[in-house]
């Protein structure tokens, strides 16, 4: 199993992003660096979500967005190494098809958003065969 490094301070970022996009949902790439089944976050980018009339459908980030993103990764020395997205009121496993199949060996954080703030964090890694919890390191 792999295991994603997320500090305080990042997870904080990621909190008052969900928070202040709440009701709606918000999403963004997880920039750093990963080596054998370790995956360590260095900064976190929010993208527009761009597909909100599918929002529980296949989720997509538009290719412009992740060309700006791996631009701005390459800028720091890292790269892209996952998507993170706030659900607002519900806790969420997402299911194997939801996520591009070009995706995959990118970790899936997920955070589940209620009027209070975050209610929880999970992610899950894609690979070729399928779609697996990740341990949270924080």
């Amino acid at each position: 199993m792999s295991q994603l490094y997320l500090s305080q301070h990042l997870r904080d970022q990621l909190g008052l992003l969900a928070s202040l996009g709440y009701p709606n949902e918000t999403c963004g790439v997880l920039l750093g660096k990963q080596t054998e089944g370790q995956v360590s976050v260095h900064r976190i980018e929010e993208t527009p979500y761009p597909n909100l009339e599918q929002a529980d459908a296949h989720f997509n980030l538009d290719p412009l967005d992740l060309h700006i993103a791996s631009l701005k990764a390459h800028r720091h020395g890292l790269e892209i190494i996952g998507i993170w997205r706030a659900l607002p009121d519900k806790h969420y496993t997402p299911a194997p098809d939801e996520y591009k199949s070009d995706w995959t060996d990118y970790s899936y954080l997920l955070l589940s958003v209620t009027p209070r703030g975050v209610a929880g964090l999970r992610s899950w890694r894609l690979t070729s065969s399928q779609l697996t919890e990740e341990d949270l390191m924080l």
